[in-house]
C-alpha cells in the first residue's frame, strides 16, 4: 500500500511526464506531423486521470485527425470529426491547458473550410497556407489560471 508521500512522487512523475507528451505533441503539430501529434497526445489522455484535461485531449486529438484527413483529401471525413472536435471543447474554459478553444477551432476552420462550404465534396486539397501553429497562452503545468489542476509544485 502506497503512503502519501509515494502517491505525490507519483503524481508528480505523471505530471512532468504528460507535460513532457503534450510539449511534444505541440511540436509535432506544428511540424505539420498531424498523425504524429494525435498519437502523442494519446498518451497524455491515458496517463490523465483528470477528467477536463481528458476532454481536452481527445478534443486535441480530433483536431489533429481533421487535419490529418485534410492532407489525406478525405472531406466527409474532416466535417464529421471537426464536429466531434468541436462537441468535445464543449464545456471548457475559452482558454484551457494554455490554449485558446476558440482561436483553435477558428484556425482549423479556416484550414478547411472548402470541406465546410461544398457539402457535396468528396475530396479537398489542402492549402499549406491555411496550416497554422499552436501557441499557449500560458504553460498550464507552471500555472492554473483556469482550473486544470495540472501544475506542478515549484
Amino acid at each position: 500500500m502506497q503512503n502519501d508521500a509515494s502517491r505525490s512522487r507519483d503524481a508528480h512523475g505523471d505530471l512532468l511526464e504528460e507535460r513532457r507528451i503534450y510539449n511534444e505533441g505541440i511540436a509535432l503539430f506544428n511540424e505539420g506531423q498531424f498523425f504524429e501529434a494525435h498519437d502523442t497526445w494519446e498518451e497524455a489522455w491515458n496517463l490523465t486521470r483528470d477528467r477536463r484535461r481528458e476532454r481536452f485531449y481527445r478534443a486535441l486529438i480530433q483536431s489533429a485527425v481533421v487535419l490529418e484527413l485534410l492532407r489525406r483529401g478525405r472531406a466527409v471525413g474532416v466535417r464529421q470529426v471537426f464536429v466531434t472536435s468541436q462537441e468535445l471543447f464543449e464545456g471548457l474554459p475559452e482558454t484551457f491547458m494554455g490554449l485558446s478553444i476558440p482561436r483553435h477551432l477558428e484556425n482549423v476552420r479556416r484550414a478547411i473550410e472548402p470541406a465546410l462550404l461544398d457539402l457535396e465534396t468528396r475530396h479537398i486539397q489542402i492549402d499549406p497556407s491555411k496550416l497554422f501553429q499552436l501557441a499557449l497562452d500560458y504553460d498550464p503545468f507552471a500555472e492554473s489560471r483556469n482550473g486544470e489542476g495540472a501544475e506542478l509544485p515549484r
